[in-house]
């Protein structure tokens, strides 16, 4: 089956791109016998080129996993190393235990200092209201 599956790829994919080809150029001349042969050959293409393609995805090899599990480590620990995660952010209400009106998402985002060409949606509480309007 593998093999089969490789050996039908080229000829499938060929088939689906003169199928294609050959529909369009029944449209453009309007002539219907050119048309629906170029559809038929195409849509008769279509499974087989599927089937190809899946098989093909299927078929990773051990080396290729590990590469990409090690890959992917690899990029979390960059992450975590730039401090693209953060830790997640206590709920709303402070959740168990958390000291009154003390939620460390929050925090963070009152300090932010933004750009002057830069407008928030919601004004913030330590600036006076800006009724300017937003492009």
């Amino acid at each position: 089956m593998n093999r089969l599956a490789r050996s039908l790829y080229a000829p499938s994919a060929a088939t689906a791109a003169f199928g294609t080809a050959v529909a369009m150029l029944g449209v453009l001349l309007n002539h219907r016998t050119l048309w629906a042969t170029g559809l038929l050959a195409a849509v008769a293409a279509i499974p087989v080129l599927c089937h190809c393609l899946a098989h093909r995805a299927n078929q990773a090899s051990d080396d290729q996993l590990a590469h990409a599990h090690t890959a992917g480590y690899r990029l979390a620990l960059q992450h975590v190393h730039m401090g693209l995660l953060d830790p997640p952010a206590a709920p709303p209400d402070g959740g168990e235990g958390a000291e009154e009106g003390g939620t460390p998402g929050l925090a963070n985002a009152r300090g932010v200092a933004l750009p002057g060409n830069v407008r928030p949606f919601r004004p913030r509480t330590d600036q006076k209201d800006n009724n300017g309007k937003a492009i």
